[in-house]
């Protein structure tokens, strides 16, 4: 698999966050009112029987990248004083690296400095009122509600993607779609709108004595997937979309989901992507599957931590 960077630029804030689950699913949608459900579930086999066309990353904020779980047990050291000690609390809290200190640490290089706040994204409430769909006005009062929104700090967002030979203008086609369209809640209204700024090859720097991988995206491990390593978990509460929006139940089952950044390490040679195709995850539609590929990358994990199993 080839790899590539989508560069986007945001035209205003977006509700829903830019986790590469939700991206694919658009990206199946846009494939079916083109060519059909059909053509959708043909292209979902080869992800079922573990034979993606293409993996993606989590969007990610200009040029940084997400912190590996492992940073900061890796910064720990025997026998530390106040300073260090002071020092290896602020490398916890760190979730962005610039590119230079992504790849010392990727190459086994702890030993770094916090760099302060980054811009990533930041968060903000914003009041709408509920509009009754008969009379096409307000309640009294207002019927306000909070809906919280995203906005990024920097100009433009990355999306990593390994693409299989034969499935390059495939996937530009639908990324050029889907930038038409828009991207998540209330897209209709303006809200995840983007433009594409370069769609073009990349490759990451190759890494000596590489032991284990990294996550660039959210993502649920197979069975067959290593487990010794470190990871931060979260619930992933998914809905429908397309026309399943309306089918009564939208709501998927919750699903238990590693972050970007979760590492492990592998004993034998490191594979581009990880992770599966969850079956079973929607009790109206059950055809329907959930993505959870991870976009992996190389990295050297230190055996000097005990890692959690």
């Amino acid at each position: 698999m080839n790899t590539y960077r989508l560069r986007i630029k945001l035209k205003g804030s977006f509700i829903t966050p830019l986790q590469a689950d939700t991206i694919f699913g658009s990206l199946c949608w846009i494939m079916a009112w083109s060519e059909g459900q059909d053509a959708v579930k043909e292209f979902l086999s080869g992800y079922i029987n573990g034979k993606p066309a293409f993996v993606l990353s989590d969007g990610m904020p200009g040029d940084l990248l997400p912190a590996p779980a492992h940073l900061s047990l890796s910064a720990q050291k025997e026998g530390m004083g106040f300073e260090d000690y002071n020092k290896t609390k602020e490398i916890k809290k760190v979730q962005w690296l610039l590119p230079n200190v992504f790849e010392k640490v990727r190459n086994g290089n702890f030993d770094i400095e916090p760099c302060g706040r980054l811009k990533t994204f930041k968060s903000f409430t914003t009041l709408h009122s509920s509009v009754n769909r008969i009379t096409g006005t307000t309640a009294e009062g207002g019927n306000l509600f909070e809906l919280s929104e995203y906005a990024a700090e920097q100009d433009e967002i990355s999306i990593y993607i390994k693409i299989r030979d034969g499935w390059e203008e495939k996937v530009s086609s639908l990324l050029n779609e889907l930038s038409k369209t828009g991207y998540g809640k209330k897209k209709t209204s303006g809200k995840g709108a983007f433009e594409i700024i370069k769609f073009e090859p990349f490759k990451f720097n190759d890494v000596n004595g590489a032991d284990g991988f990294m996550s660039l995206s959210n993502f649920v491990p197979a069975q067959c997937d290593p487990t010794e390593g470190f990871y931060k978990i979260f619930v992933k509460y998914g809905k429908l979309g397309g026309e399943f929006t309306f089918c009564g139940r939208p709501f998927k089952k919750p699903l238990i989901m590693l972050t970007a950044g979760s590492s492990f390490r592998v004993k034998e040679e490191i594979k581009p992507y990880y992770g599966r195709m969850v079956k079973d995850i929607s009790p109206a539609k059950p055809q329907v599957v959930h993505y959870g590929y991870a976009f992996s990358i190389p990295v050297v994990i230190p055996h000097s931590v005990e890692v959690k199993t």
